[in-house]
């Protein structure tokens, strides 16, 4: 039986609460680790879902920081023995550069401490990476890891000697999201980076009258310093504002709120939508939007829809070709529109 975006969310939601019933304690300071401080809207998505559970547990990471920005000494300040959370997303393994060695970094220097991993996707190239990794893990000892699809617990499993959970991705805390009013008839949300699945001729698509292709916009130059500042506004008109570490919280609360607001946009821009980012099919989700989903060049999208059943209602799809997904979406187009 199909279900709806709505009860999609609600089963979901309820998955991660159980996952982290028991390594979330709301009476203890804790760190939530590598902010993702750039254009990737969907991981803002899951910053802010992780926020968004934290805050359904009536709690909040007392440090936050980005990966350059990290500071043991103002970190230990100001959570003492509390555990670490390490940001979730798709790049536990070796294929985006720095983010393994920051992961082991951490693992060798709190030995013993609770480090919770939020939802990943695990991929690696290379078998020293894989041992480099595995031998971090045992050393420390304490380290919980939450997996976003059965590949990556099998995987996690065989090679790593840790508690090992599978967990939907966090964006899905965020909720359900209002659609805007679409202006084109398709777009194409199709990535641009070293993730690219297989090479598709997008001549059928791009030539039909009202389609739109983009990949996740870049941002204004004054980004960063703009979001800074609304959140200190904020901060004062709510009486929320605070220290350093507060503040810090609320801006990149703030940046990543605008970035999933950018992707809110432009995905309920059009009718019709194909991407081929796993948190492009996410938020459709979210928003309640007819699209169709293409895999990434590692199988991660397609994992994540094997796991958690996001194609289980007439609104989404996972199509192996564009033309492929226009077949689909015509074919929609032609029947009464699904309940939300």
């Amino acid at each position: 039986m199909q279900e709806t975006n709505i009860t999609i969310i609600n089963r979901l939601q309820g998955l991660i609460a159980n996952n982290l019933a028991d390594l979330v304690d709301p009476a203890e300071r804790f760190a939530l680790l590598d902010f993702p401080n750039h254009y990737n809207i969907g991981d803002s998505a899951i910053w802010l879902g992780e926020l968004a559970y934290f805050d359904r547990r009536k709690t909040r990471p007392a440090y936050v920081t980005e990966i350059p920005t990290y500071d043991e000494e103002r970190m230990l300040a100001t959570i003492g023995n509390g555990r670490i959370f390490l940001h979730g997303g798709g790049n536990f393994g070796d294929i985006w550069a720095g983010y393994r060695q920051f992961r082991e970094g951490m693992l060798a220097k709190f030995k013993g401490r609770p480090i919770v991993q939020m939802p990943q996707t695990i991929h690696f190239k290379e078998q020293a990476n894989i041992d480099s990794t595995a031998r971090a893990i045992e050393q420390h000892g304490n380290f919980t890891l939450l997996v976003r699809d059965k590949k990556s617990l099998e995987f996690a499993r065989r090679w790593f000697q840790c508690e090992t959970r599978l967990c939907p991705d966090m964006a899905f805390c965020i909720g359900p999201v209002a659609r805007p009013a679409p202006q084109h008839e398709l777009l194409l949300n199709l990535r641009e980076d070293q993730e690219v699945g297989t090479p598709q001729d997008l001549t059928a698509a791009t030539g039909r009258p009202g389609t739109v292709k983009s990949d996740w916009p870049d941002e204004p130059a004054d980004f960063q310093r703009q979001t800074k500042h609304t959140a200190i506004l904020k901060g004062l008109m709510s009486g929320k504002i605070g220290g350093r570490a507060r503040m810090t919280e609320l801006a990149y609360r703030e940046r990543a709120q605008q970035r999933f607001d950018r992707g809110v946009a432009l995905l309920g821009s059009a009718r019709q939508v194909i991407t081929d980012r796993m948190h492009g099919h996410i938020m459709c989700v979210l928003i309640g939007a007819d699209h169709c989903v293409l895999d990434n060049s590692y199988g991660k999208t397609s994992s994540f829809i094997e796991a958690w059943g996001t194609c289980n209602t007439e609104k989404a799809a996972l199509a192996a070709t564009v033309d492929e997904a226009l077949a689909i979406l015509d074919a929609r187009r032609v029947r009464p529109a699904a309940v939300a």
